[in-house]
Parts: C-alpha cells; sequence; structure tokens
C-alpha cells in the first residue's frame, strides 16, 4: 500500500476536499499518525475510558515516538510544524476516546504555549524542557464558577507582598486538574473590571493550600476534569509568567489558535460517527437490500459528510490565516461554529441510523455522542462564537 494511502472505517481511501490546503508533508503526517494512533494509543485510551482515568502513559508514547510537541519548534525537541499540523494531530487524535485529545491538548497547546512565548529563561528551564519531555504535565487554569467565556469576571485574586503573590479563589472543569504538576493560571491583580486587570502565574500543583478534587461528567471519561481551590497559596515573584496586567492580551493568539484547532477535536468525533453510519448503512439489510439505498438513511449520511468536509475546510482556512498573520478572529469562530453543527448532527443521527445497537456501548456510537458535546462547549460555546462573530460584523450584541 502506497504510503499516503489510508483508509477510513468504511474502507475508503482517505481523501478530504479541504487537502487542497494542505501540502504533501502535511498529508504524509495524517498518515503516519493515524497509524501509530491505533496501533499504539487505542488500547490505553479504551483502557482510561473503562477506568475513567486519564492513561497518562499516552504522554510517554507520544514523546518516544516524537509526537508529542508536532508544532513547536525543532529548537526545543518539537516536530518542527505549523497550526495545520495541529489541526490534523487533533483531528486524528480524537479517533480514539476523546479524554485523550482533551488532556493532550491541554498539556501540550495551553500549558506549554504560554511559557513558550512569554517565559523567562528560568521559567522555559524550570517548566517547558521537562513538559515537553513529558516529565511535567500542565493544566491550564482559567474558568471559575462565575467566569468561563466572560474572562474578565474572574475573582481569583492575586495579592503582592513583600515574598511574593498569594493566591485566593477557585478554578473549575480544569482539564489535567487531578493529573497535573503544574497550571496555567490566571488570577486577578487589580479589582477594575478591564483587560488590564488579569495576570497569568505557574503554580506548582504540590503548592501549600492548593487542592484538586475530581469530577463527574457526561462524556471524555478518559481524561481528568477538576475543581481547584486556592486557599493562601503563596508563589515566588518568578512565578509570574509575562507583564502584570497583560494577561488577556497575552493569551490572545493562544486563545485563537485554540479556538481552531478544538474545532478539529470536534471534527475527529464527527468524521469517526460518519465513517461507522456508512459502513452499517452498506452493511445492515432491511426489506431485502442495504439500508443504505433508502434516502432517509442515504440522505442523512451524505448530509453528514457534506457538514464534516464544509467544516474541514473552513478550520484550515482559519488555520492558513492564523499562519499568514491575517486577522482571523472571526474566521476561528465561524470554524468552531461549523464544527459544533458537524458533530451534533453527525452524533445525533449516527444514534437514530443505527437504531437499536448505536444505543448500545459496543457499537462505540454511544460514546461518540457523549463525546460531542466537549468539543463545542471548550473554548467557547457555539453561541458564544456566534456573538464573536456578530461582533465583528458590527453588531455589538
Amino acid at each position: 500500500m502506497p504510503a499516503n494511502d489510508i483508509m477510513d472505517a468504511s474502507g475508503q481511501q482517505v481523501r478530504f476536499s479541504a487537502d487542497t490546503l494542505l501540502d504533501s508533508t502535511h498529508i504524509e503526517f495524517r498518515t503516519h499518525f493515524r497509524r501509530f494512533v491505533l496501533s499504539c494509543l487505542a488500547e490505553p485510551a479504551a483502557r482510561g475510558e473503562r477506568e475513567r482515568v486519564f492513561p497518562t502513559e499516552v504522554y510517554g508514547l507520544l514523546r518516544d515516538a516524537g509526537y508529542l510537541a508536532p508544532d513547536y519548534p525543532e529548537t526545543i525537541n518539537g516536530g518542527g510544524g505549523d497550526i495545520l499540523s495541529a489541526c490534523i494531530y487533533y483531528e486524528e487524535l480524537t479517533r480514539i476516546p476523546a479524554g485523550v485529545s482533551a488532556g493532550v491538548f491541554a498539556h501540550q497547546h495551553l500549558a506549554i504555549r504560554p511559557i513558550l512565548e512569554l517565559g523567562t529563561d528560568d521559567q522555559r528551564a524550570r517548566y517547558l524542557a521537562p513538559a515537553l519531555r513529558a516529565e511535567r504535565i500542565g493544566a491550564f487554569a482559567l474558568t471559575e464558577p462565575d467566569a468561563g467565556s466572560d474572562v474578565q469576571g474572574i475573582r481569583t485574586r492575586a495579592t503582592r507582598d513583600a515574598q511574593g503573590w498569594v493566591l485566593n479563589g477557585s478554578k473549575i472543569y480544569i482539564t489535567n486538574g487531578t493529573i497535573a504538576d503544574y497550571y496555567v493560571l490566571a488570577a486577578r491583580t487589580s479589582p477594575e473590571r478591564k483587560p488590564d486587570a488579569l495576570s497569568l502565574f505557574l503554580v506548582d500543583r504540590d503548592s501549600a493550600g492548593l487542592a484538586a478534587s475530581a469530577l463527574d461528567k457526561l462524556g471524555n471519561h478518559s481524561s481528568s476534569t477538576a475543581l481547584v481551590s486556592l486557599d493562601g497559596v503563596r508563589v515566588p515573584a518568578q512565578a509570574l509568567l509575562g507583564q502584570v496586567g497583560s494577561g488577556l492580551a497575552q493569551l490572545k493568539d493562544t486563545l485563537t489558535s485554540g479556538r481552531i484547532i478544538q474545532a478539529t477535536r470536534g471534527l475527529g468525533i464527527a468524521q469517526v460517527a460518519m465513517e461507522k453510519t456508512l459502513q452499517y448503512a452498506r452493511d445492515r439489510q432491511a426489506f431485502g437490500r442495504p439500508i443504505g439505498e433508502f434516502q432517509a438513511v442515504g440522505f442523512r449520511v451524505a448530509e453528514m459528510a457534506s457538514r464534516i468536509e464544509a467544516a474541514r475546510m473552513m478550520v484550515y482556512s482559519a488555520a492558513r490565516d492564523f499562519m499568514a498573520g491575517r486577522p482571523c478572529g472571526q474566521a476561528a469562530s465561524m470554524a468552531k461554529f461549523m464544527t459544533a453543527d458537524a458533530v451534533i448532527f453527525a452524533t445525533q443521527h449516527a444514534v437514530s441510523l443505527h437504531g437499536g445497537y448505536g444505543y448500545m456501548e459496543e457499537s462505540g456510537i454511544a460514546r461518540l455522542f457523549r463525546d460531542g458535546p466537549e468539543s463545542y462547549i471548550g473554548e467557547g460555546t457555539p453561541d458564544i462564537q456566534l456573538r464573536i462573530i456578530a461582533r465583528q460584523m458590527g453588531m455589538h450584541c
């Protein structure tokens, strides 16, 4: 079989319309990485799903195969790829239980990227280098019980004193929260509700006064999600990441690229749902013929494929804009919104078209149905994306 000839779950060669926005290195990367995911990560991911824990050996497996940081510079032991490489990476990684890609995303993008872009030499030595070796696992602590997309509503306080900073507050829905060695944490350094009131800190998990407790979830059972509380947590002055009061501005690129990449996790779920349904429509017989020959089934599978292809094209287009340094906030939100539409449509109809079998765990469809919502809630719900798009169009709703 040629190097770039891989098959999807329905036995078709992998060819996407959006491949026109990729080059040969991206296509080759997708081929090799998909094989690695299915051969090396599927088993620990399935075990993590059953046991409801993140399979931490995944980080080491990715590192040893050279896949832990594909879109980071080669000078720091990354793969030298770009954001399109990251898009492919997370779509393929989400072909297995999505909690694994959630944990890798939280570590690899959200908890490492800010240190690469903002960290001092000492911070890079203490956190970035070991994180890229999978020796220290990170988490990104932004969301709070009363503040999600409205980040200016963050209440966690960082108070300066002679020894450094004292942190008080709580964070919720923190991916990797119970397994992380450190957190990139946003806290309020000014009481005013304004963009320059927030700052970022590097906080070690074993800090006195910090506690993390696991949360139970609808899906993504193979990921760690936690409530993190901070009661008089003391960190040194050197724990400040970047500049005081520049937290929001410093996170702009990380959050924009994160929105693009997070969208591809939904693509992975939707694509597998479509592939499984296509295969079932070919194999399942009713009234003497395959059910895919009935329009009620065939049209729905065709619509799944169409929505997914359109969303992927939008994601790759937004990634191209990001790579070129063009404004891409609106495109990123459009990509995220379109992917949400695709994953909702694909997973709902996959359950319905599989009938009773789709309701059974053995089909794999039930898990996709459960995992789907996190892919479009994370990095902003569909309505948040519509708000961003509307505001970019001059409608300040």
